[in-house]
């Protein structure tokens, strides 16, 4: 994150520090770790955890990047109203610097009972699971489900956010609301050098009701880009629009800055200890045309029997951007009528790449095998549309797109600590 960090994140460790001089001040250190190892059969497309990974496993091979981490974390408890929590979590990301791979770094402050204000770095709260999403052990699943949390890909933001909770008859209400500027760094092909970056500020809310073994979710959140990236086929557009007009108009698709990102997430959770049932339906509406407008989904139901607890899975994400067909002007001499045929060619293919449209059923097995450790195994099988491969990476970007299956094999260890 390029805009707050110093000042806030900062803000936060230094406080944190302060604590060790102060005898009467509560430390808590803990952690987290997985071990992923995962494979998949299909020879064309790279399965990784979600959009910012550039590391994942295809044509049978064995990936331990996109699900392995460590997770640290302190907590430090200067009083019944004010708490300062940091967790740094080790991956693999492009830019695996301290900067990135401090998750939160924020102070928590509570005037009265049931009001918390937080401020410095935080998980972003769009989404069922996003405090945890990155805590395995937390998962019933070897990884949060990709039809849905592969391109919903912010992990934390810098700003403030609001939460109050209402105590009401055998349930509890919590409301938040936050504000705060973030920024993601995504790869554009398996070569860590070709990647385009994203810095966003939006604000939104969400909306929590648990009652017994219930739990209903609403959020919303409003997202604006900041920034643009260089794009050589801007300028190649801009270039010929004198000869080709609708080029220029075409050229507008890879500009960002400015353009909103809108979610709508609704979720619900049955837990009663032996059954469980999770659900989550998100819609994403994009003004960027290298982000598509999308409509999620997953529905889990699992099972305990002592130790083990069996699940299934089922999954998708639709684009709702159609498919763009370019066709260049003819009737100009060589090589001009040839260079307009590979432009055309080169931004239908680019433009038509942000599109995700994909189908997924999967089956796995946890075992919680001692105390604060678990060891999980799932079988996934992805369908994957034609023009629809967002989500995933192409081992050769050149060619064709069309409908492929791709089976995903995944095993896991799980700890707290």
């Amino acid at each position: 994150m390029g805009y707050l960090p110093k000042s806030l994140a900062g803000f936060v460790l230094l406080f944190m520090a302060s604590s060790f001089a102060m005898a009467d001040i509560t430390n808590r250190f803990s952690g987290f770790a997985s071990i992923g190892l995962v494979s998949n059969d299909n020879p064309d497309l790279v399965f990784r955890r979600d959009v910012t990974q550039f590391n994942g496993s295809y044509n049978g091979d064995v990936d331990w990047h996109s699900d392995s981490l460590l997770g640290l974390q302190w907590q430090t408890q200067w009083s019944y109203q004010l708490e300062t929590t940091a967790q740094l979590v080790l991956k693999d990301r492009i830019e695996n610097d301290l900067n990135n791979s401090l998750e939160w770094a924020f102070v928590r402050y509570r005037p009265l009972d049931g009001l918390d204000i937080r401020l410095g770095r935080m998980g972003t709260d769009i989404f069922m699971l996003s405090d945890y999403r990155q805590v395995g052990y937390a998962l019933p699943w070897v990884r949060p489900p990709q039809d849905t949390y592969g391109l919903l890909s912010f992990y934390h933001f810098d700003g403030v956010d609001i939460n109050k909770r209402f105590d009401l008859d055998n349930s509890a209400l919590n409301i938040k609301a936050f504000y705060g500027r973030s920024d993601q760094k995504y790869p554009l092909d398996r070569d860590k050098d070709m990647s385009y970056r994203l810095i966003f500020k939006g604000a939104g809310t969400s909306i929590n009701w648990e009652r017994d073994e219930w739990k209903l979710r609403y959020s919303y959140a409003n997202v604006e880009v900041q920034n643009n990236n260089p794009n050589p086929l801007i300028d190649a557009l801009l270039a010929v629009s004198p000869y080709w007009p609708e080029a220029a108009e075409l050229s507008q698709g890879f500009y960002t800055q400015s353009k909103h990102f809108r979610y709508n997430q609704v979720g619900m959770g049955y837990d009663n200890n032996t059954w469980w049932i999770q659900t989550e339906a998100t819609r994403l509406n994009s003004d960027a045309g290298l982000v598509s407008s999308t409509r999620h989904f997953y529905l889990s139901i699992g099972r305990r029997i002592d130790a083990f607890t069996l699940y299934a899975i089922k999954g998708f994400i639709r684009t709702k951007n159609d498919e763009i067909q370019i066709n260049a002007p003819t009737g100009f001499p060589p090589p001009l009528n040839q260079q307009l045929g590979m432009l055309a060619a080169a931004t239908e293919q680019a433009l038509n790449g942000s599109r995700s449209s994909q189908h997924s059923i999967g089956l796995g097995v946890r075992w919680d095998f001692t105390s604060k450790m678990a060891l999980k195994f799932q079988a996934e099988q992805f369908n994957v549309d034609k023009n629809g491969e967002a989500l995933w990476l192409k081992v050769n970007p050149a060619r064709a797109s069309q409908d492929q299956t791709a089976h995903v094999i995944s095993v896991s260890l799980d700890m707290l600590f």
